[in-house]
């Protein structure tokens, strides 16, 4: 089971963020949702999970963009599963550990898994699940920040602590490529696609099989 005491979801934590009066922090993780509904498919029948699914909003957008999938959202903060359940009244929404996921094998034709793993100490135990539970030729969707970069945003903007703190994880292409134990399929990194060095983060896609 994985540590979940450092995870801190304030009420409406992720509107406030899509929603903030800062330009720049609005268009990015507006970005990061537009780039992960832009690959799904607009017909056709899937079953989606989205693990770490938050307030809902990624769900939304993806039934917005297809009506005939089933989706699936998980997550382990009761605050955030509320407003998940109010959002997606057409989902399946349930309180559930990353790290033992209650699916059966070969369940899911796509996961997305968005701004999660950063937060999570046993992510290689996470990742074996997606795997078990991933159908063959599915895909996984996942994104992740660049720590060096937030780091040194908030510091120049002069935020305290410097760090996040509930980020135990820090990640880059290279080290999820070399954990995921997937096929690379496309990667994107926020918000304008340069060097992940210089970017705030990243949308990696990738395929089982």
């Amino acid at each position: 089971m994985a540590k979940t005491d450092h995870i801190y979801m304030p009420d409406d934590h992720m509107d406030k963020l899509y929603n903030s009066g800062n330009p720049l922090v609005s268009y990015i993780h507006r970005k990061r949702l537009e780039i992960i509904t832009n690959k799904i498919n607009r017909n056709g029948h899937q079953k989606i999970l989205d693990a770490g699914c938050g307030e809902g909003h990624l769900i939304a957008r993806m039934h917005s963009r297809n009506q005939s999938n089933e989706y699936y959202g998980i997550d382990i903060t009761e605050i955030a599963l509320k407003k998940a359940r109010q959002r997606c009244s057409y989902a399946t929404i349930r309180k559930m550990d990353l790290s033992e996921l209650g699916f059966k094998n070969d369940s899911f034709d796509i996961i997305t898994c968005t701004e999660v793993i950063e937060h999570i100490y046993e992510y290689t135990e996470v990742f074996k699940e997606f795997r078990r539970v991933l159908k063959d030729n599915g895909r996984l969707i996942l994104t992740f920040p660049n720590e060096n970069m937030w780091t040194l945003s908030r510091a120049l903007l002069m935020r305290r602590p410097i760090k996040v703190p509930d980020h135990v994880n820090s990640f880059s292409p290279k080290k999820i490529r070399k954990s995921i134990g997937l096929k690379t399929a496309s990667q994107y990194n926020i918000p304008f696609n340069l060097p992940f060095f210089i970017s705030l983060g990243s949308v990696m896609e990738f395929r089982k099989n």
